[in-house]
């Protein structure tokens, strides 16, 4: 006889694979009312299995505030007064409550990244916090962090270095899109990056410091030995706090400078997170004017570039402000230096003016890189040639963690 025509719906509940595949296998069912009760079936056998989860858990779970329901896929769920029983066989059912329930709900349940729980929340081995591990995932909670997802290859490598035990902590936020393509989750001492190329990499925070300068042509070679010196304006991505924040300093006066000579020093420019930052500088040659007079005017251009980055970012920072961030450094970047362009004629000539930006990418690469010797300076990154006339120089800086 030919097959009835039916609508696969119910009036309060979804209708999973399983479930579908029950009501058109025509060699079984060839009424609706067989249809019907073989859906029944199916949730009094998801039923039977929750109620035996419920019954061992006991009164701290709470009265039913739900039937069962069908899930994502071919699972199910049933609400309770103090938290949700997940079910998806063959795996027995899995208790959430409390905070990590309230992050599995707001990142979409079963049907979201994490898929169903694979286990019930457990205590962490040292008793600091809590854990339920699912499908594609964990999230973990503590009482100073709360609960934050953690997944995929980030996972894989938070695992890799011992979990909450790790010198990582508990994660306090759940993974990002990051600058470059790739991928962040923040952690209490450090976060974890990935990229395509790179994998995850583990890193806390970095340095940056200037390490020297090189005289490739003195100011002029039948007069006296030059004494240069160096200005130096960082700014970084917006913290917490919502600024940028931001370094001024200057070199001291290194005296008798000749061609060929070089000058090794070591001053921290920047300490932070490894988001990203712009660095400008100003080569000067010291007659008689003062320095830090200048000092003065290219803390204003940093200053400018600052707000300007802060004001870019609006209410973001961190991580997901590094992309922000370094789109906004070509703009900022001028507003360093251009504060003392016009000194070219005053009492301390300006041999050049430059910014560069260093990426998070590449913060994160050269500080688990070994530094490039060159007379005596060990650097990561050289500055582009700072010439005027026969004056031509550049100055080196060095990535290192904290």
């Amino acid at each position: 006889m030919p097959t009835p025509t039916i609508a696969l719906k119910t009036a309060t509940t979804k209708v999973n694979a399983t479930t579908i595949t029950l009501l058109v296998d025509n060699a079984f069912h060839t009424t609706v009312d067989d249809r019907i009760s073989a859906t029944l079936s199916v949730l009094g056998t998801a039923k039977t299995a929750i109620d035996k989860k419920a019954a061992a858990i006991g009164a701290e779970l709470g009265a039913p505030v739900s039937g069962v329901e069908f899930g994502a896929g071919d699972g199910y769920k049933r609400r309770y007064k103090n938290g949700v029983i997940y079910f998806l066989p063959p795996a027995g059912p899995c208790w959430l409550h409390g905070g990590i329930l309230a992050e599995y709900v707001a990142l979409g349940e079963e049907a979201g990244l994490l898929g169903y729980p694979t286990t019930d929340e457990r205590a962490t081995p040292d008793n600091a916090g809590r854990y339920v591990h699912f499908e594609r995932g964990s999230i973990y909670w503590s009482y100073s962090t709360g609960a934050h997802e953690v997944h995929g290859a980030i996972r894989d490598k938070w695992a890799s270095l011992g979990w909450e035990h790790s010198w990582l902590g508990f994660p306090t936020w759940g993974e990002v899109n990051f600058t470059d393509g790739g991928r962040v989750s923040q952690f209490q001492n450090g976060s974890i990056y990935w990229w395509p190329d790179t994998g995850a990499v583990d890193m806390g925070n970095i340095t940056v410091r200037y390490k020297g300068l090189y005289c490739f042509g003195e100011t002029d070679e039948l007069s006296a030995s030059d004494e240069p010196y160096v200005l130096f304006g960082t700014v970084g991505v917006p913290t917490a706090t919502g600024s940028a924040p931001e370094t001024n300093l200057r070199t001291q006066i290194y005296d008798d400078v000749d061609s060929g000579d070089c000058r090794p020093d070591n001053i921290e420019l920047y300490r932070g997170g490894p988001l990203g930052i712009l660095v400008g500088f100003a080569l000067f040659e010291h007659d008689e004017g003062d320095p830090d007079q200048y000092l003065g005017l290219i803390k204003d251009g940093v200053d400018l570039a600052g707000k300007g980055v802060s004001a870019g970012c609006g209410a973001i920072f961190g991580p997901e402000a590094a992309s922000t961030c370094q789109s906004l450094w070509s703009d900022v970047g001028p507003k360093i230096v251009g504060a003392i362009n016009d000194l070219i004629n005053t009492q301390d000539n300006v041999i050049a003016t430059s910014s560069m930006q260093i990426t998070a990418k590449d913060l994160i690469r050269l500080a688990r890189t070994a530094t490039t010797n060159f007379w005596g300076i060990g650097y990561h990154v050289e500055s582009e040639l700072l010439s005027d006339g026969d004056a031509s120089y550049k100055v080196y800086f060095e990535v290192t963690t904290a």
